[in-house]
Formats: C-alpha cells, structure tokens, sequence
C-alpha cells in the first residue's frame, strides 16, 4: 500500500498477536487486524497495524518499528506478545503502549493499563510516559528481558507445566502432579551484589515488579534500579501452597520463612540443577543470573492512583496528544499486512 504522508515519529504501529486471547486452548477474546484498525480509529489515533505470524514475530516487528522511526509502539494482546515486543524496544526511545487481551494481564494491570480495550486506547493517547526497569536473565541456555519477575525452584517448574496446560495440552497434568509430589527444598549459594548468602530454599523469586495477580514480593517497585529477591526457605509443599493463596487472597504478605533482600545483581548457585523461569517462560536450569537495567524501557501508563504502588512515581499527561487521524498500515517486509 502506498506510504503515509505522516511521518513515522508522528504515528503509532500496533502490533496484534492473532492467536492472542486463548485459555485452555479455547479462543476468548478475538482480536485481529479489523479489530484492532476500529479500535485505533476510533480513538483517533494514526497507526499502522502489523500482524505476528509465529513466535518470536512481535521482538522482529517491535524492532522494525524502532529502527524506522515510530514514536510509540502498541503491543495488542497477552503478556507474551507484551514481553516480546518490550524486547524489541528495549534500549531504544521508542514508547510501548498496551491493548491488553490475555487472560491475566499482570504487567498491564500494574501499569495501571484497564482490561477494557477502549479505555486502554483512551490511556494510549492521553500518553502519560515513564521509563521503567527491565530485568535480564542468563542461563546456559537463553538470555532474554524480563518485565515483572523471574524465578528459581518449584514456581519455575509449575510455569513450564501450567503453559502446557494453558495451551490445552492436559496430559500435562499428571507430570505436574508427579513434579509437585517429588519435589523438596535445595541447597544453594545466592550472590547479592557480589556478596554470599547459603539457604536451603523451595523457591527464589527476583522480582523488577510485580502486579496484583500474585504479588510475591509486594515491595517491588518498577522503577526503583532493584531487585527485590524473595527466598522461601523451611517451607513445605501445602505450606508454600497456603501462602500462596493466602496472598492471592490479600489475607497475607508476610511470612517469617521469607528471606527479602534487595540487589542490582544476582546469581543463584545451587547444589543441584532448579528449574529457572523469566515472566514464567521456561529459562533451562541454574545456574543462572539476573541483572536490572535501570530505566531501559518508556512504557505509556495509567493515571493515579491505578499505576500505583508499582511505580515510586506516576507521570503527567503529555502536553501534546498523540495525531487525531488515521492510516493504512504500512508495514516493513516482515510484517504480515491484511
């Protein structure tokens, strides 16, 4: 199609994930291009629309974007296509906006970003804009950004499992039974900034931040340049699953088994092999170590007191509104267009 008179800087590219808004292998939420070209419309808001078409798609696409100039980029859908697309910009001055169509949605909900998607498009343009921190995982096996937290232990293992189930795979069921039933507290050497702690733990959670869903470390903030680190040491299974709910609950934030540290950098070396997750994505195995880059990401939030206590602080609208108009999408040659 033929190019836009308005200048890249001047307009948004949204990034819609087609297969987004599935639980159990079912669709909830259908969302495609139309959709999301009504929506910006809409709202007044001049974007391209370009579509994922495999795993991976939305960092390729989000980078594109970068490179050609757009001054805000939209990620449509789950918390996977949000993550790959932070990992596109990460770095760059270009902003990332939410149209969020998963089912939980913590990252968009701790920046204060609502379910509904008209009055996501309504936060898009009033364009409040902060820079966040961004974690980085590293294990033998991938490096990647995080968002909200990574983990090491039993959570990291339920992750791996409950992906295969969200994704319908139910004979996943039994090994996660069985994974559950076996497994038992490690030994391990955590570095903090370079200095040495030993626990036997079930689990470590290193939380940049952390949304309403589960808030394991209710501490965390966003924009802080830390870490909070969680150890959950002397727990046993049921006990760890009480707390668990007792939290999700909001009946409970503190436990006396709970080691909390705070740290720019941390290395988990633990006697045997734990299971290691980032934003719940599988990571391999320890050992493993994170990393927070301070400040790495501009990120379009909500207003106070919705994006709050996730950051130490909310911006003011922008001055100047996104452009009142809209346009064909024009997409680079990666892209997917309708």
């Amino acid at each position: 199609m033929a190019e836009s008179s308005v200048p890249t800087e001047d307009r948004a590219c949204v990034i819609v994930n087609p297969n987004a808004g599935k639980k159990f292998g079912l669709t909830t939420n259908a969302f495609g291009l139309d959709e999301a070209r009504a929506l910006v419309e809409r709202h007044g808001i001049v974007a391209d629309v370009w579509c994922t078409e495999r795993a991976g798609h939305a960092t390729e696409l989000a980078r594109d974007a970068a490179r050609n100039g757009y001054r805000l980029v939209i990620a449509a859908g789950g918390d996977g296509t949000l993550e790959e697309v932070a990992e596109g910009l990460v770095g760059t001055q270009a902003e990332l906006g939410i149209l969020p169509l998963g089912s939980l949605m913590n990252v968009a909900r701790m920046l204060g970003v609502p379910r509904d998607l008209d009055a996501a498009a309504e936060v898009i343009k009033a364009h409040r804009v902060t820079r966040i921190d961004v974690g980085r995982a590293t294990t033998a096996v991938r490096s990647a950004y995080f968002i909200e937290a990574a983990g090491v232990g039993i959570d990291a293992g339920l992750f791996a499992y409950g992906n295969q189930i969200d994704h319908g795979n139910w004979r996943t069921l039994r090994p996660l039974l069985k994974f559950m039933w076996r497994y038992r507290p490690r030994r391990l050497t955590l570095r903090l900034d370079g200095q040495t702690h030993r626990f036997r733990a079930m689990m470590v959670t290193i939380a940049n931040g952390y949304g309403p869903g589960l808030p394991l470390a209710p501490d965390a903030r966003i924009d802080d340049g830390l870490f909070d680190v969680e150890v959950f040491t002397r727990f046993g299974k049921l006990e760890l699953l009480r707390h668990f709910l007792s939290i999700a609950l909001g009946r409970r934030s503190y436990n006396p088994k709970i080691q909390h540290f705070r740290a720019k950098t941390v290395e988990v070396l633990p006697d045997r092999a734990m299971m290691v997750h980032a934003d719940s994505s599988p990571f391999g195995t320890t050992p493993a170590r994170f990393e927070v880059m301070p400040s790495a990401l501009a990120v379009v939030v909500g207003g106070d007191p919705e994006c709050l206590p996730a950051l130490t602080r909310v911006p003011t609208p922008a001055v100047g509104e996104l452009p009142a108009e809209t346009t064909e999408p024009v997409a680079p040659e990666a892209a997917a267009t309708a």
